[in-house]
């Protein structure tokens, strides 16, 4: 346990451990799956976040939460720092507990890393740490399709982890993983992992739901375009959906196009805000199991 500031503290996460329940009921009220099954790379035994917190003795005030990767996007490797889990308790707030919070954490982070990506609601309350709205992004609408070629598509099994692994270092845009964090990442409950295979190797992978969060949601995908617009629709039926979202990424210029009609609809919703220490806000993607 650190003071960093301020009687901020910072924590890890053997320490925090204690007060999950309440993080559970701050963030995820009325979910079934808490922070722990949510956001394992922050909250699991083997996750790697970092944690600023204010106490008032033994009570938890506020929190926010965050981790250190090497992001590959439009400017090549960077390293930057992922924020979130802002937090604090609903009796305290409006006293500044989550600026504070969230100040420490830019403090002991910001030497260490090219940029910080933050998710939060009220992206107004962040402008005077720096933050500023990140890129629109498209999520596409996806309708079941009555009779689609299942042939080679299946739910994803520990056995196919290195093969998604491979498939993850592929994309031009990525949060960089070893096998080991991918393995950790694919076995988050709450989530359906399908996979396309051809001729005995996996080509094409998409992911949906993380916990509590992302349900419906095709959040993460790992292939060629082809690959992935003959895996997704009956990727659906694999998943149960008769409609889910597509979180898509800007770099796949082809996929909307190749599938065709299984796209109903398309609209925008806003990235992670941004803070970038030489103010750049070159083009990025975080996929959604790096999300936190």
């Amino acid at each position: 346990m650190t003071t960093v500031a301020a009687d901020v503290q910072q924590l890890d996460r053997a320490a925090v451990q204690r007060w999950l329940p309440q993080l559970d009921r701050w963030l995820l009220d009325g979910h079934f799956y808490g922070v722990q099954h949510t956001w394992p790379q922050l909250y699991r035994s083997d996750g790697e976040g970092r944690f600023f917190v204010r106490l008032d003795g033994e009570r938890l005030v506020s929190h926010c939460a965050c981790r250190l990767v090497t992001l590959h996007g439009a400017n090549g490797p960077q390293r930057a720092c992922l924020l979130g889990s802002v937090a604090t308790d609903p009796a305290r707030r409006g006293r500044g507990h989550a600026g504070d919070v969230l100040a420490a954490a830019l403090a002991a982070t910001a030497p260490l890393v090219d940029l910080t990506l933050l998710w939060a609601e009220r992206p107004e309350l962040y402008a005077r740490h720096g933050f500023v709205p990140g890129a629109l992004e498209t999520c596409l609408v996806l309708a079941r399709r009555p009779r689609p070629d299942l042939t080679g598509v299946r739910q994803a099994e520990p056995r196919d982890h290195g093969a998604l692994h491979a498939l993850h270092e592929q994309k031009p845009w990525r949060v960089e993983r070893s096998l080991h964090t991918m393995s950790g990442l694919l076995t988050t409950p709450g989530m359906t992992t399908a996979v396309l295979e051809d001729g005995g190797h996996v080509v094409a992978y998409a992911c949906c739901g993380k916990g509590a969060d992302l349900q419906g949601h095709w959040h993460e995908l790992g292939g060629s375009d082809e690959a992935l617009a003959r895996l997704l629709p009956a990727a659906l039926h694999v998943a149960d959906l008769v409609e889910s979202f597509l979180l898509l990424p800007p770099y796949r210029h082809e996929l909307r196009e190749r599938l065709g009609a299984a796209v109903t609809g398309a609209f925008q919703v806003p990235g992670p805000m941004l803070r970038s220490v030489d103010g750049d806000r070159a083009a990025l993607w975080v996929d959604g199991l790096d999300s936190v």
